[in-house]
């Protein structure tokens, strides 16, 4: 993969890390996980602030972009991946296919 592993920050039994992590392995990216101590607000202290300024989980670094809400993180990952060859799973090429992938991602 180009620009190397993503890194993805936050506890996987988030089912909002969970989200990004299945984007990552429908179109097989390498990635990392960076888990965050929720217990002691890790997701708050200065280091995550700098990645996610709401002091929330996930928050994705790839390269040189850094990205946090889980719906951003899933979009990014499927455009970059579809430009790579993957298959188009967002349907951004079918008007109504585009809305229903939309509706099951802000659900």
């Amino acid at each position: 993969m180009a620009g190397g592993v993503v890194k993805v920050y936050g506890a996987a039994v988030s089912p909002y890390v969970a989200t990004v992590l299945v984007c990552l392995e429908e179109v097989g990216a390498a990635y990392e996980v960076v888990p965050l101590d929720m217990a002691a607000r890790e997701q708050k202290a200065p280091h995550h602030l700098a990645r996610n300024p709401f002091g929330e989980i996930p928050a994705m670094e790839d390269g040189d972009i850094t990205l946090f809400e889980s719906r951003a993180i899933s979009r990014h990952v499927l455009r970059k991946h579809k430009s790579a060859g993957a298959a188009d799973l967002l349907r951004e090429g079918n008007l109504e296919e585009a809305a229903m992938v939309d509706a099951w991602l802000e659900a």
